[in-house]
């Protein structure tokens, strides 16, 4: 069984910026830089049967590239906040990817969870209660801005669960049109 995503990578240069937000998290499991990514579908464990469909369908995935803006920073979890993340802009292009990514596993005959979507970006994972060193980051953070960012393919990526974070593989890479 094989553990899937498909995401959006980042440059280099704005996973730089990224990482220099992660400063103020005390505390928290941060995200190594290679980990930043802006997920499409989580298609959770596969076989390998599944995983050569689910390329097939990706790869008949059509959609023009777009533009990603990163705009502000936030927390899942409320009072005992588990995630604080970069927020990725809305746009329905995005949306749009999104929802023939998950298409495309269902079509590879995988079962898709009904969720909400947030785009964003995770720089750590936490469980700590809220406290004023973190209203100070958001409140610190909250006019960060990345972009535009250029997408032009998204990845299908192995996810290997680890001690201290997952390590990602990219397995397949699809191009968008122009």
């Amino acid at each position: 069984m094989i553990r899937l995503f498909a995401a959006l990578s980042l440059p280099d240069e704005v996973c730089a910026r990224l990482q220099s937000l992660q400063m103020g998290l005390d505390g928290w499991r941060l995200s190594p830089p290679q980990n930043f990514h802006i997920t499409l579908a989580f298609f959770g464990e596969v076989s390998e049967a599944q995983a050569t469909d689910l390329d097939a369908a990706l790869s008949a995935v059509e959609g023009p590239g777009f533009d990603i803006w990163l705009d502000g920073v936030d927390v899942f979890g409320g009072g005992k906040p588990r995630l604080a993340y970069a927020a990725v802009r809305s746009d329905p292009a995005l949306s749009h990817l999104r929802d023939k990514v998950r298409q495309a596993g269902r079509t590879a005959g995988l079962e898709i969870a009904a969720e909400r979507y947030v785009p964003h970006v995770t720089l750590g994972r936490g469980g700590a209660r809220a406290d004023t060193r973190l209203t100070r980051w958001l409140e610190g953070n909250a006019a960060f801005l990345a972009g535009p960012v250029r997408a032009e393919t998204f990845q299908l990526y192995r996810s290997d669960l680890g001690r201290a974070a997952p390590t990602y593989t990219e397995v397949a890479r699809y191009a968008l049109t122009p």
